[in-house]
């Protein structure tokens, strides 16, 4: 048997996108590009904002710079963090979605990207090590383990 994947072509109607607005768009540099739009559809389809969760929220944790950027997180930001997962779980378990007034938006969901500093710093910190080749600091002391 297969089955079917039904595409939801009212919400691309919805859109009222034409190749004029297209245009105007691109050379005008305003959100409304075709990117922007497909990133903004991609994130409310990907549903994990009716929970209340941002993109961060929801990245793989047992990504080393993953690891030990919640680490460096501040207890304050890592306790708001633990609060939405676990309302998420249990939204999830009763299979219920919050109010649509308390979803994340996608421009909220792109100003809060608490990770991104300590995840970039980490990196660095990485390169730096990886340049002058410390031979003497081994992948285990590493605060990140070996980054590629």
């Amino acid at each position: 048997m297969s089955s079917s994947i039904k595409f939801p072509w009212a919400l691309i109607k919805n859109l009222q996108l034409s190749r004029r607005n297209f245009a105007q768009n691109q050379c005008c540099g305003s959100k409304k590009s075709w990117g922007f739009i497909l990133r903004k559809l991609a994130f409310e389809w990907s549903g994990y904002n009716k929970y209340g969760l941002y993109t961060h929220d929801v990245i793989d944790y047992n990504h080393p710079v993953v690891c030990e950027a919640l680490r460096r997180l501040p207890i304050d930001m890592l306790d708001a963090r633990n609060f939405r997962i676990i309302r998420a779980l249990q939204l999830s378990f009763l299979k219920i979605h919050l109010p649509k007034e308390k979803w994340v938006t996608y421009e909220q969901d792109l100003e809060y990207r608490y990770l991104g500093p300590y995840m970039e710093e980490i990196k660095a910190e990485q390169a730096e090590i990886n340049e002058f080749d410390c031979h003497n600091y081994s992948d285990s002391d590493s605060p990140a383990g070996k980054v590629k």
